[in-house]
């Protein structure tokens, strides 16, 4: 278990949990990920992101029946959701899971497994137009502590 530092007291609380800690830079996602990764979760589970699309700030939270997803403005180092500006993008993950938006308050901070991780990477190298090539395509890799002394397979024998 670690520590969180909380902004608005700037202390440690040892007591505080990992699930307690918030993200407080979104990350790189997709709005079709996160309505993938959020489709089977408890109601309350929320996601910050940022669109790799189209570079929007994103709060997805996981209701009833479905995934909402709220966009974040950022204006002269304010965000603001529904017209409510926070100082920083933890504030409004606190505040939310004190006070309902929309009716509903945050719960907890969606789970990200390595499969959807992946499936995302891949996803994005191919459309970019980078290839992801498998690892066994380097053939056998060794590391020495740097890139300096990266050696091959191929490179050994010579």
């Amino acid at each position: 278990m670690g520590g969180c530092l909380a902004r608005s007291s700037f202390t440690v609380n040892k007591q505080t949990t990992d699930n307690d800690c918030v993200r407080t830079q979104p990350i790189i996602f997709s709005v079709v990920d996160a309505e993938l990764m959020l489709k089977d979760a408890e109601v309350g589970t929320y996601l910050l992101y940022k669109d790799y699309e189209t570079e929007r700030i994103y709060l997805s939270i996981r209701v009833s029946n479905r995934i909402r997803h709220h966009r974040i403005l950022e204006v002269e180092n304010l965000f603001y959701l529904d017209k409510q500006p926070y100082p920083y993008l933890d504030s409004i993950i606190f505040y939310h899971r004190k006070h309902k938006l929309r009716g509903i308050k945050l719960k907890q901070r969606a789970q990200f497994s390595a499969r959807v991780v992946k499936a995302f990477t891949v996803r994005v190298t191919e459309q970019n137009g980078n290839y992801l090539a498998p690892p066994s395509a380097f053939g056998h890799v060794s590391w020495h502590g740097s890139t300096d002394s990266l050696m091959t397979s191929s490179s050994a024998t010579s």
